[in-house]
């Protein structure tokens, strides 16, 4: 096994085994408004994609300011860092950017369907972004990514509750 990838591995452990109790909040940009995130560090990235391609469950509560509910259980997955944050499960202008995931790990709290991406489907995953976008307050930072952007196996990610919001 070389350096490289043995430093991989163990980066991706240490990120499972820490997941739970970190809370990082993002790097704010003007114009901004960061929201503090638990999550595992960013060397979650270096990570083989089999041991990101699975989503872990914790009963865990999330108060959701865009539509009044509490979430009383979540699953951690690795996601892709950066990835946009839109209002509703789709590209169309209707839905723009709400803002972003700048964490390699996430928490999700349900999934939709939505318009097809570039992943195959048509799944998208809800959760409180990092960051929200100048001007989209409005949501709390509360959207949907598509499934391509999050590292599962399948989709949707068995046992997670479907979302169900209009």
């Amino acid at each position: 096994m070389s350096v490289r990838r043995a430093v991989a591995m163990l980066a991706a452990l240490l990120a499972v085994l820490f997941s739970a109790g970190a809370v990082q909040a993002a790097s704010p940009q003007a114009g901004t408004t960061t929201r503090a995130v638990r999550s595992a560090p960013p060397t979650a990235e270096a990570a083989p994609l089999a041991a990101q391609a699975s989503c872990t469950a914790r009963n865990v509560s999330h108060y959701d300011a865009y539509t009044g509910r509490t979430w009383t259980r979540d699953w951690v997955c690795g996601n892709r860092a950066g990835a946009p944050l839109y209002g509703c499960g789709s590209f169309i202008a209707a839905c723009p950017v709400i803002g972003w995931i700048d964490t390699s790990t996430s928490w999700f709290v349900c999934w939709a369907s939505g318009a097809a991406h570039s992943g195959g489907n048509n799944i998208w995953y809800y959760t409180m972004g990092d960051r929200i976008a100048p001007g989209r307050d409005g949501n709390h930072g509360w959207g949907f990514i598509p499934a391509v952007d999050v590292w599962t196996s399948t989709d949707p990610w068995p046992g997670m509750t479907e979302c169900n919001i209009p």
